[in-house]
């Protein structure tokens, strides 16, 4: 029997091209409140989509799985901040690098940024999950082209090519729930193991 996902189809459409809009223009400077609400509230539709979906197809780890991911974004962004902050007092303002707080506050700024790194790769690693299991419990191949963008994005972001390889990722997802059909067919409940 059919389940009717209509709803959630168009939730995870507006939130998805919500979240494509706020990362596009986040360059744009002096927009960071309005791009940042943007993203938000795109997030928390595509959340919104895959927790119906999952609970209408008896599957959660797409929701699951994409709160996961959210989840350690936010922790990374509170650490890069944390930590930036604390190595920035810690350099003395007449820029005496030889200082021993002032070796120390650039610690804290490199350590931050590879704790960013990894949060992130574990972030993306937690979204592309979400995209394999919408994969599998819908069968359009466009969250299976999302996870996959997503992923090699995510490793080669340092060389700046991976931004515009999540930029193909983010249309793709956009694509995905487009082409999500209105009415899914159930499968049999998966079983794999809660995380």
């Amino acid at each position: 029997m059919g389940v009717d996902v209509r709803s959630e189809r168009t939730l995870g459409l507006i939130g998805s091209i919500l979240t494509l809009v706020g990362g596009s223009v986040g360059v744009i400077p002096y927009r960071g409140a309005v791009i940042g609400t943007v993203s938000l509230v795109g997030l928390i539709l595509v959340l919104m989509a895959l927790k119906g979906i999952g609970d209408k197809l008896g599957d959660d780890r797409p929701f699951r799985y994409y709160l996961y991911s959210v989840i350690v974004a936010f922790v990374a962004f509170i650490v890069l901040v944390v930590f930036v902050v604390a190595g920035v007092l810690m350099i003395p303002e007449h820029g005496d690098f030889s200082d021993p707080f002032a070796v120390m506050g650039i610690g804290m700024i490199i350590a931050a940024f590879v704790l960013f790194v990894v949060f992130l790769i574990l972030g993306v690693y937690f979204e592309k999950q979400s995209w394999e299991a919408m994969y599998e419990l819908t069968g359009v191949k466009e969250f299976h082209e999302t996870a996959k963008w997503l992923w090699w994005g995510a490793l080669t972001a340092i060389i700046l090519i991976g931004l515009l390889l999540l930029l193909i990722a983010s249309i793709y997802q956009v694509i995905a729930f487009a082409n999500l059909p209105e009415v899914i067919e159930r499968k049999g409940p998966s079983q794999e193991a809660a995380f």
